[in-house]
């Protein structure tokens, strides 16, 4: 089990980290169009430690949530004094302009990071190319693969894993010949084969055949169903619903069929065999990952990386806010999936004990995830402030400050309710999670009883 004093560790290094970076872009903008800055703070609440230069208190405040930069004459409820460094004095894209700046350096974050990783390398799990299944009718079938066979080359190129299969296969820049044979080598039963592949077949492979994936849990993703129902690392799903499942494939399939079900799982842990229901998500997923058996590590060119870092960017953008119009039409989705600090920090630890790629990468994310919240309409995010900066372009006055005011109250009730709600939901995972955990253990440190329920395992 991970010590709180790393959760805590990993979970302000990334909020540390993305709430710096989106105040430096208030910062820098502000610098840049001539407003004074008065104060920079990581944290809310008092000041904690810090230093002054050139007119600016740079600070951490006590609480760690979230940070702000205070620039002068930014608060329409206080007399100001007309001096043109004032934030309330420029014209209104300037503020519209410091105001978006912060969500925008979240976004250029995220591209350099997701550059970095594609730039410098980051790790993949991967599986060996061993067939458990392979599925009637399909090409597979057709070309004669059968369950137990191992893939060992692909049109003369040496494969051991998915991955390496995956790649061997992609189509070629000058298209085959429909009536050409693709060359594949494997090996049954310790014998070498070769057999051949229609190159109009070829694609579709990988589509009829079940991997050798044992249905042997690698991780448990925090906050989803498997880790409400008190399921571990290393445990092994023996049946669903009373159906025997003997790899990941047959496992991927008797779950995704039963969406947003109560599923009665059949686990063994150790020498002993035990029941936990899940409820599954509304895509029939349970919220966990397959044992890595090999991990292999990737990296591109520089101009192949910056490509991909921007698909990749638009595509979190894209997920991110599909996921907050279904929160939007789905209120009991919101209530489920709503997460605060106290997650964002179990999420980093966990990323991080699979490696530091995988930490940057959900750094990244994170950042999109703040960065496209901050933009949201919502009066006190930037994205109201911004709204009623275009207002103003567009009326040529600003809203009366008795209007203004009356949004930023409001918004600062959504806020608020959002942020105590997060933490609602964070504890009640960690509570609902440990609760799980100590019936499994009752009924496993139980004497044997008539059901099967927390019985050893047969030999």
């Amino acid at each position: 089990m991970p010590s709180f004093v790393t959760i805590v560790l990993y979970g302000g290094l990334v909020l540390g980290v993305l709430v710096f970076v989106h105040e430096l872009g208030h910062f820098l903008v502000a610098k840049w169009l001539g407003v004074r800055v008065l104060s920079f703070s990581i944290g809310m609440g008092p000041r904690l430690i810090g230093f002054r230069k050139g007119g600016t208190d740079y600070r951490i405040s006590i609480l760690p949530l979230g940070g702000f930069v205070r620039m002068a004459g930014d608060n329409p409820e206080e007399e100001r004094e007309g001096d043109p460094g004032e934030f309330l004095e420029k014209p209104w894209w300037v503020r519209a302009l410091i105001t978006v700046a912060g969500p925008l350096a979240n976004l250029v974050f995220a591209v350099i990071l997701f550059f970095a990783l594609y730039t410098i390398g980051f790790t993949v799990p991967d599986y060996p190319a061993r067939i458990a299944g392979v599925n009637a009718q399909s090409a597979a079938a057709r070309i004669g693969l059968s369950p137990g066979d191992s893939i060992a080359a692909w049109n003369g190129v040496p494969v051991r894993t998915v991955g390496q299969l995956a790649e061997a296969m992609e189509p070629p820049t000058i298209p085959r010949r429909e009536s050409e044979k693709i060359p594949v080598r494997i090996i049954r039963a310790g014998r070498a084969l070769t057999l051949h592949v229609p190159a109009k077949e070829a694609v579709a492979i990988g589509d009829g055949v079940q991997w050798d994936l044992s249905p042997v849990v690698g991780r448990v993703l925090i906050g989803n169903p498997a880790y409400a129902a008190g399921i571990r690392d290393g445990d092994r799903i023996l049946a669903v619903e009373g159906t025997p499942v003997t790899n990941w494939n047959e496992l991927q399939t008797q779950v995704t069929r039963r969406p947003d079900q109560k599923v009665a799982l059949t686990l063994k842990r150790g020498k002993q065999v035990f029941k936990v229901t899940v409820h599954t998500t509304p895509e029939g997923k349970i919220g966990i990952t397959p044992v890595e058996q090999n991990v292999i590590r990737r990296s591109f060119p520089p101009l192949t990386a910056a490509k991909l870092a921007v698909v990749q960017t638009f595509e979190s953008v894209r997920l991110i806010y599909s996921g907050l119009w279904s929160f939007i039409t789905n209120p009991v989705k919101l209530h489920n999936s709503i997460a605060g600090p106290i997650a964002i920090a179990q999420v980093a630890n966990q990323q991080a004990s699979g490696g530091f790629d995988q930490l940057i990468f959900l750094m990244a994310f994170i950042s999109l995830a703040l960065m496209a919240m901050n933009l949201l309409p919502i009066p006190i995010l930037d994205g109201g402030h911004v709204f009623f900066a275009l207002i103003e372009g567009i009326r040529r006055r600003p809203l009366s400050l008795r209007t203004q005011l009356f949004f930023q109250r409001i918004g600062l009730v959504v806020l608020v309710g959002l942020v105590v709600f997060s933490f609602y939901n964070d504890l009640n995972r960690v509570s609902q999670r440990q609760r799980a955990e100590a019936d499994i253990s009752k009924r496993l440190t139980a004497p044997a009883s008539g059901d099967t329920t927390g019985r050893p395992a047969t030999p």
